[in-house]
């Protein structure tokens, strides 16, 4: 056998051998694969998904992309053919078909429509805060720590307004920072009198030390199947909704930062039937997305096995389930939402400090911030750093803040109006609440009966507005309460291992 012969015999071997590997015919030959999937944005089009692809194009399709439009879409493979560049979507952790590369958003960067910054000397803001995504020429997202930055760093301790141009190969935008004129903005009086506080409780520190029933090795994480009733004193929560571990491929499968949706939430925040949550991929993430689920429209059990569900199912709940992009989230228990918009505070600091903190407004439509500000909280030169907050309309913020010098917790109203955040004590309690300093992990405001809520561990405590200590709940769940809201009459809280969110009435 001559050489010309067993180099072209050798380039069929490897033909098949890859057309095998890529799980088609021997056309698909050009595909490119990856072994981890990288992330792709949606763009605003609707297109066809196929079954099947080859050099001459895509052929068998089944369904479009108007069911994913606001979904985690991830891709391992793509195909140049006669009709155009195609790529193999997983859409939120399940693979789907090939659709064509117009269908992305391509040489984007998306931005926040503005910042305003408060007037302060001890904070620098960072620009890149202010983007939601940048993709390259084929739509796939990139690390926005690539982007060129006209402005690096704005200071906060002038007024002013500077222009940011953004930059990543053809791709550009731009966002205008301003910083408010008003130096005193922020500086208040922290003067309600202590209420008389609960006898401290005993819990323990450190993560959960419980499960639900199958999240863990002796039942190999499978799915929850039946639902939890938990009481203590007056209050009764019931399963709402079991979460899935991923909305995305799980774990180390995605080449990029931005690809992986889980495995930690953090903060809720619930309006009617519309719930978010904060999502991590560790515990130590300042970054990472929100997802919003249509309680309507979504089970108590099914989300648990996106990749699992029938078809029909799946395109339903691929449908109302809307995954941000990759953005600065902080701690992420720092969360509410209004009608329109879903609020974060994002900050990730342990320990008091006079930085300014940051708002991100984000649309509930596209989950993508839409403005940034920033605010502080200081008695006279004494900060109020806030870790633990709530929104319950566009102009309101409520905020506990643990002052440890004094041994109690503060409770502040932050009042928006314009770009302007005016903050004012409404209350305080005495006392630590619980024996071993464990953080507070879930904070909201019951506007019906004007009361707080403070969760630690698994442990509830309900306060009036003023700060009156009203009532322990103990909830004996030995899983950690990772978020508290109210929506009308309920009061949702969200356990970890499995992420679980339950209800119960107000009183």
């Amino acid at each position: 056998m001559n050489q010309k012969l067993k180099s072209r015999l050798l380039i069929m071997t490897l033909t098949v051998m890859i057309s095998l590997f890529c799980g088609g015919n021997l056309s698909e030959v050009s595909a490119k694969s990856y072994h981890k999937a990288v992330t792709k944005i949606a763009g605003k089009g609707k297109y066809p998904v196929y079954h099947h692809i080859s050099k001459k194009g895509p052929s068998a399709k089944f369904t479009t992309t108007k069911y994913f439009k606001h979904a985690q879409i991830q891709s391992k493979k793509s195909v140049t053919t006669k009709k155009g560049k195609y790529w193999n979507i997983i859409v939120d952790g399940r693979p789907v078909g090939w659709v064509n590369q117009k269908y992305f958003a391509r040489n984007k960067i998306s931005v926040a429509k503005k910042v305003s910054l408060v007037q302060n000397p001890y904070f620098s803001f960072n620009p890149e805060d202010a983007i939601n995504y940048v993709t390259n020429s084929a739509g796939t997202a990139i690390d926005t720590k690539k982007v060129y930055l006209s402005t690096p760093t704005i200071y906060s301790d002038k007024p002013g307004t500077t222009t940011v141009t953004y930059r990543y190969g053809k791709a550009k935008a731009q966002v205008d920072v301003t910083v408010r004129s008003d130096k005193n903005e922020g500086i208040t009086k922290a003067n309600k009198p202590l209420m008389p506080g609960p006898k401290e409780v005993k819990t323990w520190k450190g993560s959960s030390i419980s499960t639900s029933r199958n999240w863990n090795a002796a039942h190999n994480f499978t799915f929850e199947t039946r639902p939890n009733t938990f009481k203590s004193k007056g209050l009764t929560l019931k399963t709402k909704m079991f979460q899935p571990r991923f909305v995305s491929l799980d774990y180390n499968k995605a080449a990029d930062r931005m690809g992986q949706v889980g495995i930690i939430p953090e903060g809720i925040t619930v309006r009617g039937s519309n719930f978010t949550v904060a999502v991590f991929n560790s515990s130590n993430d300042q970054y990472g997305h929100l997802v919003s689920y249509n309680l309507k429209h979504i089970g108590k059990y099914a989300a648990q096995n996106l990749p699992g569900l029938k078809w029909s199912t799946f395109k339903k709940y691929a449908a109302h389930i809307k995954v941000s992009p990759y953005i600065k989230l902080g701690h992420g228990q720092a969360i509410g939402s209004s009608s329109k918009y879903i609020y974060v505070i994002a900050n990730n600091k342990s320990k008091n400090s006079n930085e300014s903190e940051e708002i991100f407004q984000i649309r509930k439509s596209d989950m993508k911030v839409r403005q940034i500000w920033s605010f502080r909280i200081w008695n006279g030169k004494a900060p109020r750093y806030i870790h633990n907050a709530t929104f319950p309309n566009d102009h309101t913020m409520y905020c506990s803040f643990h002052n440890g010098r004094n041994n109690c917790y503060e409770y502040w109203k932050v009042t928006r109006n314009g770009d302007t955040w005016t903050s004012e004590e409404v209350g305080a309690t005495k006392g630590n609440f619980v024996s071993n300093h464990s953080p507070v992990q879930g904070f909201t405001y019951d506007k019906r009966h004007d009361q707080f809520y403070l969760g630690f561990n698994d442990l509830i405590f309900k306060l009036a507005r003023d700060g009156t200590y009203l009532k322990t709940h103990r909830l004996h769940v030995k899983r950690e309460i990772e978020g508290l809201s109210v929506s009308g009459n309920k009061l949702y809280v969200e356990f970890a291992q499995r992420g679980e969110l339950t209800a119960g009435k107000t009183k």
